[in-house]
């Protein structure tokens, strides 16, 4: 289990060597994520396909075992069985938490993407799942912008509205948009960006690859899909934030 938090810190290292920490990702002054970009983010996100199997086939679990437990005093023949898988799958968690991580960061090497611009391209391509969300999680269900994203991601907006109002030819409506927009980050420590809708050029980035965006997200495993891991004491305590 170890080993899975130590390939993956070792590979955020070159990850933040390469392309610094993750607010340090300045986004196009628009805003608009070009298309190679939105290829290599896809090709990170389908690197994940197995692990993300793992976990949804835990949560589907969960979902049985509490459907079981709501229901009438099930025979102990039936509830015994659910028990002691539900505890078996609950002690690999650990284990699956480091593996998303470890393939992240692995995939993210590979296509040279930064941590800070992976959960850029993560918070607008899957903005409505993240506003609106239609599946539920049986786990943990807790959104995949956690404080530290938020924070990572209201630095990003911050700079994406300085490098516009720097452009030669500033665009007036942008800036006020933009300016707009981090007034509601600052207000509001729970909010992602554009939460009240995406920019029509920003939305545009990803209408053509739509259907292959929505087959890689997973509601089971949002909640870890960002996290980064620290081992502390010798391994004896790992924390994920």
């Amino acid at each position: 289990m170890r080993t899975a938090f130590d390939d993956a810190h070792e590979d955020r290292q070159i990850l933040e060597e390469r392309f610094g920490d993750h607010g340090a990702f300045t986004p196009a002054a628009d805003g608009v994520v070009e298309e190679d970009r939105v290829l290599a983010f896809l090709q990170v996100r389908e690197a994940l396909s197995e692990i993300h199997g793992e976990i949804e086939e835990i949560d589907s679990e969960m979902g049985s075992f509490e459907e079981l437990a709501d229901g009438e005093e099930p025979p102990m023949m039936e509830a015994l069985p659910a028990i002691f898988g539900l505890t078996k799958s609950m002690m690999g968690l650990p284990w699956i938490f480091g593996e998303i991580e470890r393939s992240r960061n692995r995939a993210l090497i590979e296509v040279e993407m930064g941590l800070g611009e992976y959960i850029y391209i993560y918070m607008l391509a899957y903005h409505d799942q993240l506003v609106a969300p239609t599946q539920e999680a049986n786990l943990f269900g807790a959104s995949a912008a956690n404080s530290r994203v938020r924070a990572n991601l209201r630095e990003m907006i911050q700079g994406q509205l300085a490098a516009a109002r720097a452009a030669e030819s500033a665009d007036e409506g942008l800036v006020a948009a933009l300016a707009v927009e981090v007034q509601a980050l600052d207000a509001d420590d729970r909010r992602i960006p554009w939460q009240d809708g995406l920019p029509a050029q920003i939305a545009a980035s990803f209408a053509g690859h739509r259907e292959r965006l929505d087959s890689t997200y997973s509601a089971a495993a949002a909640e870890f899909e960002l996290l980064n891991s620290s081992v502390e004491g010798g391994g004896l305590r790992i924390e994920m934030n």
